[in-house]
């Protein structure tokens, strides 16, 4: 997670984790997002600013970019946009991407 602002990020990672236990959430500044991104190789990100470095991942959401209530969803090569995006929505959509990672056309490293 690498999201705006520090309180947001640490806010969802702390929902996160206590609904989805067996995920593995690491907070970190988008300043070193591509930095752990290549230390960290992960499946997905949600971040508030797309690099290259996100856009080659599985999947990713781009969550309030320009501060806007708003979610880009990539994965596997789609995209799509969601608008008033609600804590329940992001579920839904991490839920989705698991899914997706435990199919027989991806391999998990």
């Amino acid at each position: 997670m690498a999201n705006e602002l520090c309180t947001y990020r640490e806010t969802f990672a702390d929902a996160f984790q206590e609904r989805r236990p067996h995920f593995e959430i690491h907070c970190v500044d988008p300043d070193d997002l591509d930095r752990e991104i290549a230390r960290l190789r992960p499946h997905m990100v949600l971040c508030s600013r797309l690099t290259d470095a996100v856009n080659s991942l599985f999947a990713w959401i781009l969550l309030y970019a320009d501060g806007e209530n708003r979610a880009e969803i990539h994965t596997a090569g789609e995209r799509m946009t969601l608008f008033d995006v609600t804590f329940d929505h992001l579920l839904s959509i991490l839920d989705k991407i698991e899914m997706l990672l435990r199919g027989p056309h991806v391999e998990t490293a």
